[in-house]
């Protein structure tokens, strides 16, 4: 199984909503999920701990920035929670045990965020990482279509070398599914159909 790093170093891009969105989808399909919260925050660690019991499993590790794993059980999916500030080096293998690596960078519509984005990608370019078996993929996330810096947002991933592979809305679902230790996928689908629609280009990618 690939391992998973959901990573932007700018705090509140939502990289816990969707490292934690994907631990549900893959957890529902019964396979062995881990997923570990890398942020001192521990937001990831936060959501686990209000997860229902009769909620699909999901195995929850807390490690530092740096620190290495190595899954015990070989099918497992890994699913990386990366805190903000984090910056791609040659080290990354230690936090990537696995044949195939894959880097989700999630990023908002606003200019602020737009410029952090483009210092990381910047440094993911510089750190020769993108030239090993790592696969990344940019998901524009809290999109509002109606919003000027939404077009923004879509003209500069469409410039970048690393593909667009999904578009999430700002919906209120996710703060709904959050707060209560689940995800997109564990609520009634007849009420997220719209989302469930969007992630299904990630999950198709992944």
């Amino acid at each position: 199984m690939p391992s998973i790093l959901v990573a932007n170093p700018k705090g509140g891009c939502g990289k816990t909503t969707i490292a934690t969105s994907i631990a549900c989808h893959y957890a529902r399909q019964q396979i062995p999920t881990i997923l570990i919260d890398r942020d001192p925050q521990k937001s990831a660690a936060d959501w686990h701990a209000s997860r229902p019991a009769n909620c699909a499993a999901i195995e929850l590790i807390t490690l530092n920035t740096e620190d290495y794993f190595q899954p015990d059980i070989i099918d497992a999916m890994v699913i990386q929670d990366m805190p903000a500030g984090w910056q791609p080096n040659a080290n990354l293998h230690q936090l990537c045990d696995s044949q195939t690596c894959q880097l989700l960078i999630p990023i908002l519509p606003s200019p602020v965020d737009i410029k952090a984005g483009l210092r990381f990608l910047m440094q993911l370019y510089r750190s020769g990482i993108l030239e090993r078996n790592i696969r990344a993929g940019m998901i524009a996330n809290r999109t509002r279509t109606h919003l000027r810096f939404h077009q923004e947002l879509m003209d500069f991933l469409q410039r970048v070398q690393i593909p667009l592979i999904g578009t999430l809305r700002d919906s209120q679902n996710y703060i709904r599914a959050m707060e209560n230790g689940i995800s997109i996928f564990d609520l009634p689908a007849r009420h997220v159909q719209k989302d469930l629609g969007q992630w299904q280009e990630i999950i198709d990618w992944l």
